[in-house]
């Protein structure tokens, strides 16, 4: 690990506007942080969300550390957050974590993908890669507690640790920690779980961060870099079979051809013949018969969902009564309750009151009671 330190050049502006009181979960969430008064290491990226978390730990009373994690290959040390650091007077770490990075998240995106699968590389990261690298630099640095900059709560529930849906419906990030386990979240603090984009911004302009307040958000997935997923994936693996194959209908009922597999996701329409004039939708990717498997839209819903790869707080909560599911962070998800047996090792039937409209092999499925994470996993197939 790599340390610069930083002296202290923080605005003195007044910002008792920014510490809710009267939020009943805020209250709960400011008296935990009393009980973890010290030294914190929080994540750095450069960006508004983590530079806030960072101050407002600050104004709460803590020794901020800061750690930034190095997870790409070609990655430069970023000097502007060197200077975001030295400003806030953060000491600031950096640790080395490509080839976890590589080896956890880009090789089975890759594989996945091959599969016919459709994965979700930040959940993975979230769960299993930043969290753990974040603890594992904060234990060695003799610290405790540790600090992120998600849209989420970490909130105890009947002596338990969970994650928690953040207030702000849009940015809220708790579909994205399904996986981090509870030895982790117990020592955990995520601030802007009860604030809103908006607000965090302000608070931003207000401590004289203007311009990190006003830089443009990164979208999508990082390693990507705005390329195209499939271009990534072939120019990592020239060797890829991308070659055409057979599109048929659920009857087998030869269609027409696809242009390589790697280009379709479970629910895609793009590219996709019509039947009598109705349009298609992909319902099924079969990579060992080369083969696409189309339906029409109302097809594609699905009531059995089978869900490996999980990770569950507490085991007794699957049988309460009101457990919704997530097959997205934003969009089209099943409403209603669902229900959740076990059916051997890590192998969970999910059974849905409403159905869900094209649930893809390979993404995460999470589990809540209310705003509550109680768990997740990896959906490894459906069932009409």
């Amino acid at each position: 690990m790599q340390i610069i330190k930083h002296e202290a050049k923080l605005s003195t502006k007044p910002l008792n506007l920014f510490l809710k009181t009267t939020d009943k979960s805020l209250e709960t969430t400011q008296k935990r942080y009393a009980s973890m008064k010290g030294r914190i290491a929080v994540g750095m990226s450069g960006g508004v969300d983590s530079l806030v978390t960072a101050l407002l730990l600050q104004k709460q009373g803590f020794e901020v550390i800061g750690v930034h994690l190095s997870l790409q290959e070609e990655e430069q040390e970023d000097e502007s957050l060197d200077a975001l650091c030295r400003q806030a007077g953060i000491p600031l770490y950096r640790i080395k974590g490509q080839e976890l990075f590589h080896e956890k998240v880009i090789t089975p995106f890759i594989k996945d993908y091959m599969s016919g699968l459709t994965p979700n590389p930040c959940a993975i990261c979230n769960s299993f890669i930043k969290w753990e690298l974040l603890a594992q630099a904060a234990e060695q640095s003799g610290i405790t507690t540790i600090a992120t900059g998600h849209y989420t709560r970490i909130l105890a529930h009947e002596g338990r640790c969970y994650v928690h849906k953040g207030i702000d419906p849009i940015k809220e990030q708790s579909y994205f920690l399904w996986g981090v386990p509870e030895r982790i979240l117990q020592r955990a603090i995520t601030p802007l779980g009860d604030y809103t984009k908006a607000e965090v911004k302000e608070m931003a302009r207000q401590w004289g961060f203007d311009k990190i307040a006003a830089k443009r958000e990164s979208m999508g997935i990082c390693f990507l870099k705005g390329k195209n997923y499939r271009d990534f994936i072939l120019q990592q693996n020239p060797e890829t079979n991308c070659l055409p194959g057979p599109i048929i209908d659920t009857l087998g009922n030869l269609i027409g051809q696809h242009e390589g597999l790697l280009h379709y996701t479970i629910g895609q329409k793009q590219g996709i013949p019509p039947i009598d004039g109705r349009p298609q939708y992909v319902k099924h990717i079969l990579p060992k018969e080369n083969t696409l498997v189309i339906a029409a839209k109302e097809k594609l819903q699905n009531c059995l969902l089978i869900v490996g790869n999980t990770n569950f707080i507490n085991q007794q909560e699957l049988s309460a009564p009101d457990i919704e599911v997530k097959i997205r962070g934003l969009g089209l998800n099943p409403q209603g309750f669902a229900k959740i047996t076990q059916a051997g090792e890590d192998r969970y039937l999910v059974h849905l009151s409403s159905p869900a409209w094209a649930a893809a092999p390979g993404q995460p499925i999470v589990f809540y009671r209310g705003d509550r994470v109680i768990g997740g996993g990896i959906l490894h197939e459906t069932k009409d």
